[in-house]
């Protein structure tokens, strides 16, 4: 088998020293990167995805560590495995971890190293960490203040406005647990459960009348005005509660980052996107605003613009994170346009009902 013969580039060229058609292919076929090396380091074959790990320069492998891994390869006469960070790009620090090995597979010492792109499931396992990380400060928090109240009501016993105060705090703070502990339980079966088996027929005002009902209590203690417009007999497949709670919590977002006084708008549009029509919900504020740096991060689990006034306003970080999720359950997405200062809006894009009349 030729395997010392250079400048090889195609499936075909390949198959002409000795490498089958079908094994190239099934190497292009994998998720997994992958390239053979001669006893010099030139490289015979490449599958189509190794060169977005972009560790190559001058059709040569660049990166230190993965050198290292073959040379051990070859000196054993076996294989050998490891896991590195690499560069993501020419510039930037950010980084992608790789699992990669290295498998001597003739005498004159080529060596094919496959590599594993773990970047994915290392983001996800660094998402987790942060979320029990995060769940157990906003726990920590309310149940500390919980404790001291306590203390400090049995020491007030004795004096009776004292007391009273103590114990509206006490009810706010479990109050703010309760929400707490209810929104992660809501957003866990978010993610759990299958979206397809409780989707029905609904119409679009009856969701956002009930919606704007469950924020009415807010809105008249802000004596905020919660405007509804343009919104006819437009029907959408979805799960009435999640959507429900997915409007009614860009609604009460909206009043708690707005003024007092002021109007939060919600209207409804139809439109036409890769021939699919799609219902948007959007939800208007004349509030604070967010900046450009933080919208990125705003749909992440307790994720706080201001985090004092989202503890003032018994926010829990959770609701973006919800709506985000519910709009993913129904074949859709949430967009927020933002200006400090100016205001926002949130809108819930959703797939239209088929043969729904405009």
């Amino acid at each position: 088998m030729n395997w010392m013969k250079r400048n090889l580039k195609t499936v075909d060229d390949l198959g002409s020293v000795g490498l089958p058609p079908v094994l190239a292919a099934a190497l292009n076929s994998l998720p997994l990167h992958s390239v053979i090396l001669d006893n010099q380091n030139q490289i015979l074959f490449k599958s189509n995805n190794f060169e977005s790990l972009n560790i190559l320069s001058d059709a040569r492998i660049s990166n230190e560590n993965l050198l290292a891994l073959v040379r051990l390869a070859r000196r054993n006469s076996e294989s050998a495995s490891g896991e590195f960070s690499i560069k993501r790009g020419a510039i930037g620090d950010a980084q992608r971890q790789i699992w990669c090995k290295a498998t001597v597979i003739n005498e004159e010492g080529s060596v094919l190293l496959v590599i594993d792109d773990e970047s994915e499931r290392t983001r996800i396992d660094a998402i987790r960490r942060d979320f029990i990380t995060n769940i157990s400060h906003e726990l920590k928090t309310p149940i500390t203040a919980l404790g001291l109240n306590s203390d400090a009501l049995l020491i007030s016993l004795n004096d009776a406005d004292r007391a009273a105060d103590f114990a509206k705090k006490i009810k706010a703070q479990s109050q703010r647990l309760a929400d707490l502990v209810q929104e992660i339980i809501y957003l866990s079966r978010l993610q759990d459960t299958d979206p397809e088996l409780n989707k029905v027929e609904l119409k679009v005002i009856d969701v956002i009348k009930e919606a704007v009902d469950l924020s009415e209590t807010n809105a008249t203690a802000r004596n905020i005005w919660v405007d509804i417009s343009n919104v006819s007999e437009i029907s959408v497949n979805a799960i009435k509660d999640q959507l429900v709670t997915a409007v009614h919590n860009l609604i009460e977002n909206a009043i708690n980052y707005s003024p007092d006084g002021t109007r939060v708008s919600v209207n409804v549009e139809i439109k036409t996107e890769s021939n699919q029509e799609l219902v948007e919900i959007s939800v208007k504020d004349q509030g604070i605003g967010i900046a450009e740096s933080e919208l990125q991060r705003i749909f992440e689990r307790f994720y706080r613009v201001d985090p004092a006034r989202s503890r003032t306003t018994g926010g829990t970080g959770l609701g973006l994170s919800i709506v985000k999720h519910v709009a993913q359950n129904h074949g859709g997405e949430v967009k927020v346009w933002s200006t400090p200062g100016i205001g926002s809006t949130f809108t819930l894009r959703i797939p239209l009902l088929k043969n729904e009349v405009n």
